[in-house]
């Protein structure tokens, strides 16, 4: 016999709840003596979770307003507004004499990364690119991706997440290092990594795989532990063919010299599949 109330109660069970939480603008005053205040960035707290910070990647529409070294003190006050709220949980803290945390309201949506993105391109003008959005590439950075992995794995590992995913993702080391390791497998005996190649330059690809090769070489040369992995996210996106094809090559070249240390790789062609991958690695045994 049909029972509509389970059927009901199986709907509700499959729709994912939705994010609820503070939203807060990042503002900078490039003049003191002006006083003007501009957008170069949101962040939000979600009720459940930690902070979240996005700032713009394109300066040119600051340029045009500006000079060329206004790029430079606007990149600063990115970094900085993002450490302020990446390690200071109070939101109260989060002001300096030239840069203003200030808050929105309340934001709900599907996920942080969404709110988030609808937020930038309703209140932060300055980091829309100068070209069409159809023709502008936006890389996805390793911030991104182990955001949208993160909360993903969250839903997909259910009882288990953190016994592969620990709270902290960075290990500290002897001599200073942070090493980017979020993933745990086989009772923590193995961790792997997370690393973009989502760039359009090649040098930028480049820098960041030889970051990640360097966290887990140098987490298994101290015996932390005893095996290591990286989870590689391809280059994709609004990219032209001839810059696609220049950064497929450079993650080709790169996988080569992987497998001539004996270090597993694996490759995505975005973190919904790299996600997949994550999951079946953490709950597999090793080889």
């Amino acid at each position: 016999m049909l029972n509509i109330d389970e059927l009901f109660e199986e709907k509700r069970a499959s729709v994912p709840s939705l994010v609820k939480g503070k939203w807060y603008r990042v503002q900078w005053t490039p003049d003191l003596s002006a006083g003007e205040r501009l957008n170069l960035g949101v962040a939000f707290v979600p009720v459940d979770g930690k902070p979240y910070i996005q700032t713009i990647e394109e300066f040119g529409r600051l340029r045009c307003l500006f000079d060329e070294s206004a790029e430079f003190h606007a990149r600063l006050a990115c970094r900085v507004a993002e450490l302020m709220v990446e390690s200071e949980p109070n939101p109260e803290m989060w002001n300096t004499p030239q840069l203003r945390i200030a808050e929105g309201g309340f934001a709900q949506g599907e996920s942080t990364i969404e709110i988030v993105d609808r937020l930038m391109a309703d209140v932060v003008p300055l980091g829309v690119p100068q070209r069409s959005r159809a023709e502008q590439h936006k890389p996805t950075n390793q911030k991104r991706a182990y955001k949208q992995v993160n909360d993903a794995l969250s839903f997909r590992l259910g009882r288990k997440y953190r016994e592969h995913v620990p709270e902290n993702p960075k290990v500290p080391t002897e001599i200073g290092i942070n090493l980017f390791l979020p993933f745990r497998r086989s009772q923590g005996s193995e961790a792997a990594t997370l690393v973009s190649a989502d760039f359009t330059k090649p040098e930028k690809i480049k820098g960041e795989l030889y970051i990640g090769q360097r966290d887990i070489t140098m987490a298994t040369r101290q015996k932390e532990f005893e095996r290591g992995a990286m989870f590689i996210l391809r280059p994709g996106g609004h990219m032209k063919r001839e810059v696609m094809q220049a950064a497929e090559e450079e993650v080709r070249e790169f996988s080569r010299y992987l497998q001539s240390l004996g270090i597993p790789y694996y490759l995505g062609k975005d973190t919904e599949e790299l996600t997949d991958i994550i999951k079946d690695w953490c709950v597999s045994e090793a080889a």
